[in-house]
């Protein structure tokens, strides 16, 4: 093995209005990431003549095959949505400026993070507008109710992350699902589940894709009356998306009623809805506008993938459930998990929508392993195309699904992010899976659950048969932005994953953000967002050539290491070779770095709380690991957590639990 790594120290990073980040970096440099934006300009300059009247940045970047693909009602509402948007802004204004919240007290949940307030509690946050002094009854409602009862960072102070965004309502025991995402006027908006805090959606914003703050202002819960509904919860994991007036809008169902909607339903029959932004920053929402009628034979979130306008110019919509609606009605539902399509052919939203059940386009039992079965619904999907590198001009997809989400992975997954390569023959056709990518057409998005089974190497096992049954659940509940185009199916640009991340309990955080792609044998390529590198110091880099030198980069560092492997055979001395990460002066480390022998990487962490080596499949076969000869591994360390991406194929997250903050030194293994 041959390494060549680099070590530097980045100077202290004022963002906004964020406390200082200070990350030292262990790094190799190697050019060249996959899955950065292509230039929009090229794409449409064939067509340039249909966009007449718009200013270059308005440009949806349509790939030419995909936009050939477009029937002439598609087009129009293609254009029309950039005319409505150009009348709004002009082109010096398409991007705004970083926001500066004012955080208030009022009947709107307000709530900021730092170390001496909180994200205020449901029960704090009220209108004081007829007390003695409101400000001062305001002021010591914090006090009594937050800032001392509010959630608190139960483990040592040195396994706090600084990389990652990991706001105090995440170390609450809930669910935080990325329910939407959305990349608008140049401002990335993240909104995820803290339902236990804010009585809805957390709303994070930034503009680098690194640095993130919060924002006031986000889809809660509010008492929905309609049709004979009396429901009074959180809106569940939805989507975010521009309607045909490029406008933003929110859409999900609330996730429980005591009467459900319309006569005859069963009392979880809530509907799902929109409520559309009233702001530029999407603090302001407006009042629910309810698309469509949900009902199945128990209650379920029916999670929602976000919804596109597809060639035919109609919209379109995912709808998760399980598939047992029109059989046994039972669970275990052995029949697996289902997605329902739904349709508009003529607006998402208003008295023009038209939306109608088209039916069930694809269900499954099956999971990554085998032998092991999903006999629940699926959970907060998402479904996107057109990815950089398709070797089918960007007519592939993506589906991705949360296996056992709410349980029902029976042995599998966890709840983490799994994705299936689809294609579609028409826009409302069925999932055709293409088998002959990556494990029957399934793969991970990350494989931070899954543990090398015992003995496996002793007992011949090899790639993903050396992986046992899920362990927990790390990286999940996963969603895309980074385009301006809110279409990430039908039209290119970037796309760009964050998902919800578990270090321990109920301590959260939300992941860094990986470009995604695809490779030429349609596996989903991931690479960590190159606007990480402005964390770099250039200034303090240190170069590691053998084993024997040690650096000590901290608690938080960047990875980047390459080896070369020499060796003609899997099974040989020096096939498993990596990074020892948090080293601590009495011996105890993780590994991080590549397995030959079993054709998986792996993340170690046994001697640092972990019960169980975990492992992520480095190619499908062996014939194919033996024409690598070149391995690189880029991972963060932050804290008491790791994400690690290996090729830009293979990625793990594992948390580990150093026993001190002197654990913070680095060597290869």
């Amino acid at each position: 093995r041959t390494p060549t790594p680099v070590i530097h120290h980045p100077s202290s990073i004022m963002h906004h209005t964020l406390p200082p980040l200070v990350v030292p970096l262990l790094l190799l440099l190697l050019d060249g990431l996959p899955g950065a934006c292509s230039n929009p300009h090229e794409a449409a300059k064939s067509h340039r003549g249909v966009y007449e009247g718009l200013s270059e940045s308005e440009i949806l970047n349509i790939p030419r095959d995909v936009f050939q693909r477009l029937n002439e009602k598609a087009l129009a509402k293609t254009v029309k949505m950039l005319q409505n948007k150009a009348k709004r802004m002009s082109s010096d204004d398409l991007r705004i400026p970083f926001p500066k919240p004012e955080y208030v007290c009022s009947t709107e949940h307000q709530y900021h993070q730092t170390n001496r307030s909180c994200n205020t509690c449901k029960s704090c946050c009220r209108d004081f507008s007829s007390a003695s002094d409101p400000e001062q009854a305001c002021v010591s409602c914090h006090k009594q109710q937050c800032m001392i009862g509010g959630p608190n960072f139960t483990l040592p102070s040195f396994l706090q992350p600084t990389i990652h965004y990991s706001p105090n309502c995440l170390w609450v025991s809930d669910w935080h699902d990325i329910a939407g995402a959305m990349t608008h006027r140049g401002l990335h908006h993240l909104f995820f589940g803290c339902n236990s805090v804010l009585g809805g959606w957390h709303h994070a914003v930034s503009d680098d894709l690194v640095h993130f703050a919060e924002l006031p202002g986000a889809p809660r819960q509010i008492e929905e009356t309609a049709q004979g509904m009396e429901s009074y919860d959180t809106p569940c994991s939805g989507f975010v998306t521009l309607d045909d007036d490029g406008i933003p809008c929110a859409g999900f169902r609330q996730c429980g009623s005591e009467k459900g909607y319309g006569k005859g339903a069963h009392s979880w029959d809530v509907p799902m809805e929109v409520r559309c932004a009233q702001d530029v920053y999407l603090t302001k929402w407006g009042d629910p506008e309810f698309l469509f009628e949900v009902s199945y034979y128990r209650p379920i979130p029916y999670d929602p993938a976000r919804p596109w306008i597809g060639e035919d110019g109609s919209w379109y919509m995912l709808v998760s459930t399980d598939a047992c609606n029109e059989t046994t009605k039972e669970l275990p539902c052995m029949e697996g998990g289902s997605v329902m399509l739904y349709r508009s052919d003529t607006s998402l939203r208003g008295h023009e929508a038209e939306w109608q059940q088209v039916g069930e386009v694809y269900k499954t039992p099956d999971t990554v392993l085998k032998n092991t079965t999903l006999t629940k619904e699926m959970v907060t999907i998402d479904y996107i195309g057109a990815l950089q590198g398709d070797p089918h001009g960007g007519s592939t997809r993506i589906f991705f699904n949360n296996v056992g989400g709410n349980g029902g992975g029976n042995g599998c997954c966890s709840g983490t992010t799994s994705y299936t390569v689809v294609r579609q023959e028409t826009p409302d056709g069925m999932f055709l899976v293409n088998k002959s990518s990556n494990f029957d057409g399934v793969g991970m998005v990350d494989w931070g659950a899954f543990p090398v089974l015992d003995g496996a190497l002793e007992k011949g096992l090899f790639g993903l048969d050396a992986l046992g049954e899920t362990i927990d659940r790390v990286y999940n509940m996963a969603r895309t932005l980074g385009s301006e185009d809110s279409n990430q199916v039908l039209y290119g640009g970037r796309k760009v994953m964050f998902s919800w991340m578990i270090l321990k309990d109920s301590i959260s955080m939300i992941s860094l953000g990986r470009d995604l792609s695809l490779d030429n044998d349609l596996t989903l390529l991931q690479a960590f967002v190159p606007e990480l590198k402005g964390l770099r110091n250039p200034e303090s880099h240190v170069q590691i050539t053998n084993q024997s030198m040690t650096t000590s980069p901290g608690m938080h560092a960047e990875i980047y290491a390459e080896f070369t492997h020499s060796s003609t055979t899997l099974r040989s001395n020096g096939s498993y070779f990596g990074i020892k990460v948090f080293q601590c002066d009495e011996g105890t480390y993780t590994i991080i770095g590549v397995d030959l022998g079993l054709g998986l990487a792996i993340i170690d962490s046994r001697l640092q709380g972990r019960t169980s080596r975990i492992g992520g499949p480095l190619a499908v076969s062996k014939e194919s690991l033996r024409e690598l000869n070149n391995f690189t591994i880029h991972a963060y360390i932050d804290g008491g957590m790791i994400e690690m991406i290996v090729n830009n194929r293979t990625a793990l997250s594992s948390p580990a639990f150093p026993n001190s903050q002197n654990c913070g030194k680095v060597s290869i293994y």
